[in-house]
C-alpha cells in the first residue's frame, strides 16, 4: 500500500530544497519571464526599423525601354524612385529591343480582369521557369544580385503607340524575391503601374473605342529572376544557421559541465591536479575532448538537416542544394564551435556541480542565442560592420554561402575576426585553469580572475603579443567605422597614433619591456642605412612587378584604394603626404609590428618570428588582396630590423617605401616618363632591376650584424627574462 503522507513530506522537503537556491528561481521563473519579451521587443523594434528605412530610401530602379511621358508623370509624382535609364543595358540588347527583335516574353497575366490581378500582391505570383535565358532576364539578373539596383523596368518595343492604337501594351518587372528592397521595389512599380492603367482605361472609355485588350489596356508583369536553387538557398539561410549554431552550443554546454562541474562532483578533478600536468596541458585535454564532442553534434546535426531539407526541396519542386554549399558552411563553423567550447569550458570550471553548472551556462547560453535570432530576418546581411561580430558573423556567412554571393573580403574578414575571438576565448579558459582555487570550489574566484596585476618583463611571450594584436585589431577595427565620415586626414592619424602607437607605448611602459631588447631602440650602422635606403627605393618594385603580376587585385579594389590615397577632394601638399602616409605607419606600425609582436615570437627563432609576425602585419591591412604583397613586405622589414638590431632599419624602409607608392601616384606624369602608367603595371626590366637593389640592400644589412653571427637577438632577451625569473 502507497503511503502518500510520505510521499507529499518527502515532496515538501525536495521542493523547499530546491526553491531555497535563489539561482533556480531565477533560471526556473525568472529568465523566462524576461528572456522572451527581451526577446519579442528586439525583433520587433528591429524589424520595425529596418520597415521604416526600406520605407523611407529610394528604390534603385533601371529603366529599360521608352516609357510614354503620361506614364513617366505618374511614376515621377513619388519620390519613391530613383531613375536610371538604360542602365546596365549592353548595347546589344538595347539595339534588339529597340528593334523589336527580343525573343517575346510571354505574359503571366491571364485573367482579362485587370481589378482582380490588382487586388494580388504581386508576392504571389510563381518564380519563373519559363524564359531562364533570356538575355533581358540574365542582364538584369547580374545587375540586381550584384546590388548595383533593386528592380528593372522594362517596357516592350512600340509601347506607347500600341497605347494609342488601343492595343496591349507590356511592361514587365524584374526584381529578386529573395532580398526585402528589390521585392519592395517590385511592389511600388506595380502599385504605379496599375494606376496608369486605370487612368488609361478611363481615357478609353472615355473615347468609346473598343479594340481588343481594351478591357486591361497594359499587362504588368512582375517576374522574379531568382533562380530556384537561389531562392532554396535563401530559405536555407534564413533558418539553418541559426538552428546550426544554438544545437552545437547545446551539445558543447553539457559536456563541458560533465568535464568541469561534473568532475568536481565526482572528486575526480582533484586526482587530476595531483598528476604530473600543468594547467595548460589539463585545459588542452578538456577542450579538445569537448571541442570533439561539439563537433560530433554539429556534423550529425548539419547531416541530418541537409537530408531532411533536401527531401523538403525535392518535393517542392526538385531544387537540389549542392553537397560543397553543406561542406563550407560545416568548414565556416569551426571556429565558431571552438569559441563556444572554450568559453563555456572557461565558465562550467566555476560551477561547484552540474547543476551550478547549468545554472551558469543556461544564462550565458540565451545570451549567445539572443543576437542569433536576427540573422533570421531576410535583409540582415554580411558587412563590415557585421563581419566582426561573434557567431553573428559565422551564422551570416553561412547565409551568405547557401545565396552564393559570400563576397572574398568579407568572407576573409568574418572567419579572421573570429579565429580571433576564437584565440582570446582559449587565452580566457587557460587562465581560469590556472586559478587552483577556482579548480578547488573556491567561492571568490571571479574576483581572483578579474584581478589582473601585470608582471614587468624585458620581452613579451607569444601569447601575450597574439592577446596584444588581436585587441588592437577589433579596436582598430570597429574605430574606423566609426571614423567614417571623417577625413581621411583625421582617419590615418586616429588610426596610426591613437590606436597602434599610444597602445604600444602604454603597454610597454605597464609591463616595463625593454627598450632595447624589444622595441630594438638603437642606432643602426651605417651600412644597413644604406642597405635600408636601397631596400626602400626598390621594394615596392618586388611587391608590385612579382606578387601582384602572380596575384592581381581586382580593378575595383585598385581604383578604390588609390581615391583613398590620393586623398581625393583635399589638396594636400606632396610633403604633407609623405608625413602621413608615410613617416607615420613606418614609426607607428613597425614599433608594433617589429617591435612588440615580433618580440613575443623572438624565443622561436628568425624564422618562425618573420613568419607570424609578417602575418600578422598582412592580416592587420584588412583586406584578402593586400594580404600577400604585405606579408612580402613585413619578411624584408622583419628580416632588416633582425639582422641590424634597430628598429630605425625597419622604419627607413617602410618610410621611403610608402612615400615612393604615393608619390607615383600623385604625380601620375612620373610614372608616364618611367615607363608605366599605373601602380600595379611595372615593366620587368623595373621588377628586375629593384629585385637586385632589393638584394644588394638585404645584404648590406646583413653585413652590419654584429660578431659572432650566431648569437641572434633573441637570446638576449631570453637570456635577461630567465635572470629575472
Amino acid at each position: 500500500m502507497i503511503r502518500w503522507h510520505l510521499i507529499f513530506t518527502l515532496f515538501h522537503k525536495e521542493l523547499t530544497e530546491t526553491l531555497r537556491d535563489r539561482r533556480t528561481i531565477l533560471m526556473a521563473i525568472g529568465l523566462p519571464i524576461l528572456l522572451y519579451p527581451l526577446i519579442a521587443m528586439s525583433l520587433t523594434k528591429l524589424q520595425e526599423s529596418r520597415a521604416e528605412a526600406q520605407e523611407a530610401a529610394r528604390s534603385r530602379v533601371a529603366v529599360w525601354g521608352q516609357i510614354p511621358k503620361s506614364l513617366e508623370q505618374i511614376l515621377q509624382n513619388t519620390n519613391r524612385y530613383e531613375w536610371l535609364p538604360e542602365f546596365g543595358l549592353t548595347e546589344k540588347s538595347k539595339r534588339a529591343l529597340e528593334n523589336g527583335t527580343l525573343p517575346t516574353l510571354t505574359s503571366k497575366e491571364a485573367k482579362p480582369d485587370p481589378e482582380a490581378k490588382a487586388s494580388k500582391s504581386s508576392r504571389s505570383y510563381k518564380p519563373d521557369t519559363e524564359d531562364p535565358t533570356h538575355p533581358l532576364i540574365l542582364e538584369a539578373r547580374s545587375l540586381i544580385t550584384e546590388r548595383k539596383i533593386d528592380a528593372v523596368l522594362t517596357v516592350w518595343p512600340e509601347f506607347g503607340t500600341t497605347l494609342s492604337t488601343g492595343g496591349l501594351a507590356k511592361a514587365f518587372v524584374f526584381y529578386d524575391s529573395v532580398r526585402d528592397s528589390t521585392r519592395k521595389a517590385e511592389n511600388r512599380l506595380t502599385e504605379s503601374l496599375q494606376e496608369f492603367r486605370k487612368t488609361e482605361i478611363r481615357r478609353r472609355e472615355e473615347s468609346h473605342q473598343l479594340p481588343p485588350g481594351f478591357s486591361r489596356a497594359l499587362d504588368i508583369d512582375g517576374r522574379n529572376i531568382a533562380p530556384k536553387q537561389r531562392q532554396a538557398g535563401g530559405f536555407l539561410g534564413a533558418m539553418l544557421p541559426f538552428i546550426l549554431i544554438v544545437l552545437s552550443a547545446s551539445g558543447g554546454l553539457y559536456a563541458t559541465i560533465d568535464l568541469t562541474a561534473g568532475e568536481k562532483e565526482r572528486n575526480t578533478l582533484q586526482t587530476l591536479l595531483c598528476a604530473p600536468l600543468t594547467s595548460l596541458e589539463i585545459i588542452s585535454g578538456k577542450f579538445l575532448a569537448a571541442w570533439v564532442i561539439v563537433l560530433i553534434t554539429t556534423f550529425a546535426n548539419l547531416v541530418s538537416m541537409g537530408a531532411t531539407f533536401a527531401r523538403i526541396l525535392s518535393s517542392a519542386g526538385g531544387v537540389q542544394m549542392p553537397i560543397s554549399s553543406y561542406l563550407l558552411a560545416f568548414v565556416v563553423l569551426l571556429p565558431a564551435t571552438f569559441t563556444i567550447t572554450a568559453l563555456f569550458l572557461s565558465v562550467a570550471v566555476f560551477a561547484r556541480d552540474f547543476k551550478d553548472g547549468q545554472n551558469l551556462l543556461t544564462p550565458m547560453f540565451m545570451l549567445l542565442t539572443l543576437p542569433l535570432a536576427a540573422t533570421t530576418l531576410p535583409d540582415i546581411e554580411l558587412n563590415a560592420w557585421t563581419a566582426f561580430v561573434p557567431l553573428v558573423n559565422i551564422a551570416l556567412l553561412i547565409k551568405g554561402v547557401f545565396l552564393s554571393e559570400a563576397k572574398p573580403e568579407l568572407v576573409f574578414l568574418s572567419l579572421l575576426s573570429a579565429a580571433i575571438y576564437a584565440g582570446l576565448a582559449l587565452a580566457l579558459a587557460a587562465r581560469v585553469f590556472k586559478q587552483e582555487q577556482v579548480l578547488l570550489g573556491g567561492r571568490d574566484s571571479w574576483r581572483s580572475l578579474l584581478k589582473f596585476t601585470p608582471h614587468r618583463q624585458p620581452i613579451p611571450s607569444a601569447s601575450f603579443a597574439l592577446t596584444a594584436f588581436a585587441v588592437v585589431f577589433v579596436t582598430v577595427f570597429y574605430a574606423s567605422h566609426l571614423l567614417e565620415g571623417s577625413s581621411t586626414v583625421v582617419m590615418i592619424l586616429a588610426t596610426q597614433l591613437g590606436f597602434f602607437l599610444l597602445p604600444n607605448l602604454l603597454i610597454g611602459w605597464r609591463w616595463g619591456l625593454s627598450r632595447t631588447e624589444t622595441y630594438q631602440i638603437r642606432a643602426p650602422k651605417l651600412q644597413a642605412v644604406a642597405g635600408a635606403i636601397l631596400i626602400g627605393i626598390s621594394a615596392w618594385g618586388v611587391t608590385a612587378g612579382i606578387v601582384t603580376r602572380v596575384f592581381p587585385p581586382p580593378e575595383t579594389f585598385t581604383k578604390a584604394l588609390e581615391k583613398v590615397l590620393s586623398f581625393e577632394g583635399q589638396n594636400l601638399p606632396l610633403w604633407a603626404v609623405w608625413l602621413l602616409l608615410g613617416v607615420t605607419p613606418a614609426v607607428c606600425e613597425e614599433l608594433f609590428f617589429r617591435g612588440l609582436v615580433m618580440a613575443g615570437f623572438r624565443r622561436m627563432g628568425l624564422w618562425p618570428a618573420l613568419i607570424f609576425s609578417s602575418l600578422l602585419f598582412a592580416v592587420a591591412h584588412s583586406s584578402i588582396y593586400r594580404l600577400l604583397p604585405t606579408f612580402v613586405l613585413g619578411m624584408i622589414l622583419g628580416y632588416c630590423t633582425w639582422q641590424s638590431r634597430s628598429m630605425f632599419t625597419g622604419m627607413i624602409i617602410h618610410a621611403i617605401n610608402n612615400s615612393l607608392l604615393v608619390t607615383l601616384l600623385h604625380q601620375p606624369e612620373l610614372g608616364k616618363r618611367l615607363g608605366f602608367g599605373e601602380m600595379t603595371t611595372v615593366p620587368w626590366s623595373w621588377t628586375l632591376g629593384t629585385l637586385v637593389l632589393t638584394s644588394i640592400g638585404i645584404w648590406l644589412v646583413r653585413q652590419s650584424r654584429d660578431k659572432p653571427s650566431e648569437c641572434p637577438p633573441h637570446s638576449v632577451g631570453a637570456s635577461s627574462e630567465s635572470a629575472a625569473s
